[in-house]
Order: C-alpha cells, then structure tokens, then sequence
C-alpha cells in the first residue's frame, strides 16, 4: 500500500512538474484558439500514450527478464565447472 502511494505521489509530482514547464505553451495554444477542451485532449492524450508504454513494458519486461535469468543461472553454473573434473566424473 505504502509502494503504490509513493508511485501515485511521484507520479503526480512528475506530470505537475511538466505541465508547469509547459505553462507558456498552453496560453499560447488558448490565445491562437484553442478551447479547454482541446488543451485538456492534448495534457491527457499525452500522459495516457505515456501511461500506455508504460504498462506494455511493464507487462512484457517481467516475463522475458525472467526467462533470461532462468537461463542465465544455469549457464553461469556451467561455466564455473572445471574441465578436468567434469572428464574425470565420467
């Protein structure tokens, strides 16, 4: 619970922290014509696209990192065998 509360604080720290930097930007937008709604589009759409490559590499990442590391184990175990010793078992 703890974990998920510092991930929503830290992302909202984050998303606040652009969108300031973008302030100038988004005046501009709404003095050329832009309605709110069109700004709001643009903040949101953005973030979910984010949100979105996120959660994709979220998902995938666990699952090949963990076969990778099934593997990686295996081999790093076979790699430390001494020669000699692995002949002379048989």
């Amino acid at each position: 619970m703890v974990a998920l509360i510092l991930a929503v604080v830290g992302i909202c720290g984050v998303i606040s922290y652009a969108l300031a930097q973008r302030t100038q930007e988004l005046g501009i937008r709404m003095a050329l014509g832009a309605t709110r709604g069109d700004v709001l589009k643009l903040v949101i759409g953005r973030r979910l696209a984010l949100a979105g490559a996120g959660i994709l590499i979220g998902l995938i990442a666990p699952f090949t990192l963990t076969r990778l590391l099934a593997r990686y184990v295996p081999a790093r175990r076979a790699m430390r065998v001494d020669p000699i010793v692995a002949l002379r078992y048989e």
